[in-house]
Formats: structure tokens, sequence, C-alpha cells
């Protein structure tokens, strides 16, 4: 009953780009690469913008199986989008590489694994070990 599990970034924590202060997110987001519809959105791909006094199409819908945000449609460099929540957020990606922590009383085993699916911090996500194991862990971003 002692046994948890964790998985943190590799690298160190992932920091929210905006300090968390909502009162500085951004209402609107420039496109800084090609991105195909049906893809996880990465905040380094786009940056704050201004959102015009135009109309901005959506480009964001929420995928209730995997609990996390696409693209709806293909976006190009350039493009005016409205922001999509996990916006700035330390999120883990597909393919990333991540240190499963495991604990039971006084042991500690640690593993690294690669991600199979996006999750932000305290959601669930499916992993894959160097031996080909797959898991279910929860993550929490730059747990120590």
């Amino acid at each position: 009953m002692g046994t948890g599990a964790v998985l943190v970034a590799a690298i160190g924590a992932l920091a929210s780009a905006h300090g968390g202060d909502l009162a500085q997110q951004p209402r609107c987001l420039k496109v800084l690469v090609p991105l195909a519809a049906d893809t996880v959105p990465v905040s380094g791909d786009f940056e704050s913008a201004d959102c015009g006094g135009g109309r901005i199409a959506a480009a964001f819908r929420y995928d209730r199986a995997n609990g996390t945000t696409r693209l709806s449609r293909a976006v190009a460099p350039g493009q005016i989008v409205p922001v999509y929540p996990e916006f700035g957020i330390g999120m883990v990606q597909p393919g990333q590489m991540l240190q499963l922590i495991v604990k039971s009383g006084p042991a500690r085993i640690e593993r690294q694994v690669e991600a199979m699916q996006p999750a932000r911090s305290g959601q669930r996500l499916f992993v894959r070990s160097s031996d080909g194991q797959i898991l279910s862990v929860r993550y929490e971003g730059g747990a120590p």
C-alpha cells in the first residue's frame, strides 16, 4: 500500500511561460511553425500576439479521450489563432524521455521511460520502458 510512482521530466521542471499570472495570459497567439491538423500544440510553436480587430477562426478542439487540446485544422506560420487552455503550461509530449520514480518505504527505484501520449501535471499517461514494458503512471512535472 505504501508504493507510489511518479513521473518527472528528465531535464527538470517544465515552467509556465507566463509565471502562472492569468492577467498576463494572451488572448491570441501567432503561429511560428507549420502545424498539421489533429496534432497536440506545444507552447514553443506559438508566441503571444495582438488579436487585431477581425474575427479569429477557431483552431483548437478538446480531445476527451486523451484529455488534451488538439489542432482542429492545419495552421501556417504567421497566422493568428485564439489561445488554447494549455498554452504556457508545462506538458510532457509523446517521445519525450522521462524519469520514472517508484517509492516504497525507504526504497527508491528510478527508471528511464518514453512518454507515449501528452499529459499535464497530475494527469495519467502511458509510458514505455527500454525493455518494451508499457506502464500507466501519473505525471508530476518537475517533482523531486
